[in-house]
Parts: C-alpha cells; structure tokens; sequence
C-alpha cells in the first residue's frame, strides 16, 4: 500500500509500473495502451510488428490476422515492478479466428492494475484507502488486399480510474475515458516477390490514433501514446526440410505526441526453434529517453495445443529485472 497525497496521485499511479516499459512514453496518458502483451515478444526484444502469430497480432498488428486459419487464446499475467509495487499487474486476455471472406477478426482485453494506496491531505491527514486501474476492450479485424499484402485495424476504448471523489478537494472522480484505432499494414513480401531467398515480412503500425484523455481537470488533458512501429522479420535459417528455424526481427517505434521530442526506440530480436516444439529467444532494446538499454531473453515451447512462453525484460536503471510469462491455445 502507498501513501499518496491527493495532488501528486495521478502523476504517481500513472508512472508506476512503467519502468519495465519501453515502449511507453511515461509522459503519455492511459498507460495500458503501450504495455507489450506476449512473452514471446518481450524476449525477441520487441521487435515483434512483424511477426505476430497469437491472439496478442491484435495489439502488435492487426493486419496479421488476415492469414488466422484456426481459433487462437492467448493469456498474460506480469506482475511490472514487483521490487517497487508488488501490486501493480498487467492482464492480457485476446482471442482471434478465421472469418470466411475477409481473413481474421480479434478482441481483447486489457486491465492494469496500480494497488491499493492512502490518499493523504496536505496537512497529513489520511482520508482512506482506494484501488486504481484502468481497463480497455478491443476488437480488431485483418484482411488481405491483394496476394501478400494485407490492412487491419484496432478499435478500443480506454477507462482510467485513478482516484473516488471523496479523495479529491474537488469531490470530482480521478477518472477518465477515451478512444482510439491503430491501423497497420502486413507484407509478406515472397508472396509478391519470387526469387528472394528467404521468406521476409514487413510491417507498419499506427497505434493509438485517437483524442487526448482528461481526469480532473477537463483542460489539462494528456496525450495517449501515439506511436509508429515499423518492422522487419525474416526466417535466417530453416523450413519444412530441416529441424531447426532462425528468425531474426527488427523494429523501429517513433512517438507521434505532437510537441513532445523523444528519441526513437529500437528492438532487435532472434529466435532459434526446435521442430516448433521448443525455442529459444533473446534481444535487445535501446531506448536512451527511458534509460532501457539492455539484452532481454527467454523460451517457449508446445504441450499439445498449448504454447508456453517466458521472457526476463529489463526495467529502467536502478529496478531489477522482470519475469514474464504467457500462454497461448489453439483450437
């Protein structure tokens, strides 16, 4: 539990939890938007936009869902910073399928949880405990365009409950809403292109496209985290010949928040895969405005239907790092 005086509240319950985030711009409102779902992604590094495969394409890139063939769950727990705020977690929940004539379609849902904390007056005074979060439900739909290349898109709502009236000096709700679409494009670019010698994605993801987010103070809106992902995958090593797969990623992400200079973000990741059934990961992410410049790592593997995966992530200088895992069903 933390004691938080009613003027530092929203500052303090927005940042917490983002340190192992770099995708987030800290800056940004409706945090939840930026976490990363899927463990596989977080061990590749995050270079993931071209590459979804799971339920979690709903958030990396829509437009992958235009080849879903089957049903797919997939499931997230993390708990984002358990040495500064053991309560602070992040919950995906998505689910794609095939849809005859248009390709994939998706929804998901995303809770993040910020504790429970003490909202304390100027003078010291402890007025009470209160829980914060927000939530957001998604759907999402992939189709392909023409042999290869394919759009999608992500529509979602956001609801951001950071402080109750009575803790408030002017008895208004902490809380806030808002809404938002990401718009993506998938290549696959030896489907158009004969003669290259390994298979090769290229991906684009507007996220977050949508108004700003108030709370208290109607004027004193916050940005979500707009933002532009491009990325690269291709498969190194492998196919149906041989027992081993390498995958190599790479993404670029550049904040779209107007008036506000952040340095990029890159991700870099690679995959070695066993006949599918068991694989090994690492990556690295460099983002110098979020003081994330460091290796991440993990593995997965199948139980039947079941896929299995961790990632250890790093956070900002100073926190340790953060173990993740997720799981994914096929049906």
């Amino acid at each position: 539990m933390r004691r938080i005086g009613w003027l530092a509240a929203a500052a303090a319950l927005t940042c917490v939890g983002l340190a192992s985030e770099a995708t987030a711009q800290t800056t940004s409102g409706a945090q939840s938007l930026n976490i990363t779902p899927g463990a596989r992604a977080d061990a590749m590094g995050r270079a993931f936009v071209a590459l979804p495969e799971d339920a979690t394409a709903n958030w990396w890139n829509p437009a992958a869902l235009a080849w879903r063939r089957d049903k797919v769950v997939s499931l997230m727990h993390a708990k984002l910073v358990p040495d500064l705020a053991p309560d602070v977690y992040y919950e995906y929940l998505g689910y794609s399928m095939h849809l005859p004539g248009w390709g994939g379609i998706g929804a998901s849902i995303i809770y993040l949880g910020y504790g429970e904390s003490d909202a304390v007056t100027a003078d010291g005074q402890t007025l009470g405990a209160f829980t914060s979060y927000e939530i957001s439900p998604q759907v999402s739909i992939g189709t392909e365009i023409a042999r290869g290349f394919a759009a999608g898109m992500t529509l979602k709502y956001v609801y951001v409950d950071l402080a109750p009236d009575w803790a408030v000096p002017e008895k208004i709700a902490g809380t806030g809403d808002t809404f938002a679409a990401d718009i993506a494009v998938f290549w696959r670019v030896n489907d158009m292109i004969s003669g290259i010698g390994i298979p090769v994605n290229l991906a684009l993801n507007l996220q977050n496209l949508g108004p700003d987010i108030a709370y208290i103070q109607q004027d004193e809106a916050d940005p979500i985290g707009r933002n532009l992902k491009v990325g690269v995958a291709a498969r190194l090593y492998g196919g149906e010949q041989t027992d081993f797969d390498l995958i190599g990623s790479y993404d670029f992400n550049q904040s779209l928040i107007h008036d506000l200079e952040e340095s990029p973000i890159q991700n870099v990741g690679g995959e070695l895969a066993y006949r599918s059934q068991f694989a090994l990961r690492a990556g690295y992410i460099h983002d110098s405005d979020g003081a994330i410049t460091a290796p991440t790592f993990g593995a997965g593997f199948e139980i039947g239907r079941f896929t299995v995966d961790y990632a250890s992530v790093p956070q900002a200088e100073g926190l340790d790092r953060v173990n993740k895992f997720s799981i994914s069903y096929d049906f």
